[in-house]
């Protein structure tokens, strides 16, 4: 039995693994099971047989994603940040591990943000990150902030901000340096 488990837990992990690089590479909604089956080594049956519909891989995709890029909770950030820094300082930590986190997870994260709109899965699994995000902005703020200037700060921390900047021709670390240095300045504000 105990092999039986094995095997059918690694044909998910192969399909799992399979459409979040499609959907990194063609995108969610152009991504066929025959595809995932063929990418997986599957037959299409037993992809189906797995995931029936959207409604099942999508948020096996996105725990996957979430797995590797690990973004942190209230509780652990509010550890990491630095307990007698300066909200620009905790802020500054909090942009650098969430810069982490997208450059592991980048190519299904833009698939998930691009195609939020058309895929309500897709639009839950990016409305748990961004829900994540506003209470670490929050909590690294340390204090009451104007709802605009707490806009602004997690928008500038938000994964599609990266994106752009990376889109745009910066590097990872350049893309991360122009964010801390846009958030200290939102944050003074």
């Amino acid at each position: 039995m105990a092999a039986r488990a094995e095997a059918v837990a690694d044909t998910r992990h192969r399909i799992v693994e399979a459409a979040k690089a499609l959907h990194a590479q063609q995108g969610v909604v152009r991504t066929s099971w025959d595809d995932i089956a063929e990418r997986a080594g599957v037959s299409t049956a037993t992809t189906y047989r797995h995931f029936p519909s959207l409604a099942e891989l999508i948020p096996a995709c996105a725990r996957s994603v979430f797995d590797i890029i690990e973004p942190p909770g209230l509780e652990e950030a509010e550890l990491q940040f630095p307990s007698d820094g300066s909200p620009a300082d905790r802020l500054e930590h909090l942009v650098r591990a969430s810069c982490v986190c997208y450059a592991k997870g980048r190519g299904w994260l833009h698939a998930a943000h691009r195609e939020r709109d058309f895929v309500a899965e897709l639009d839950a699994a990016v409305g748990i990150l961004d829900e994540s995000l506003k209470v670490l902005v929050a909590a690294a703020a340390h204090r009451e902030l104007p709802r605009a200037q707490l806009g602004l700060l997690f928008a500038l921390c938000d994964f599609p901000f990266w994106w752009s900047l990376r889109a745009a021709g910066l590097t990872d670390a350049e893309a991360e340096e122009q964010i801390v240095r846009l958030v200290r300045i939102a944050s003074a504000a």
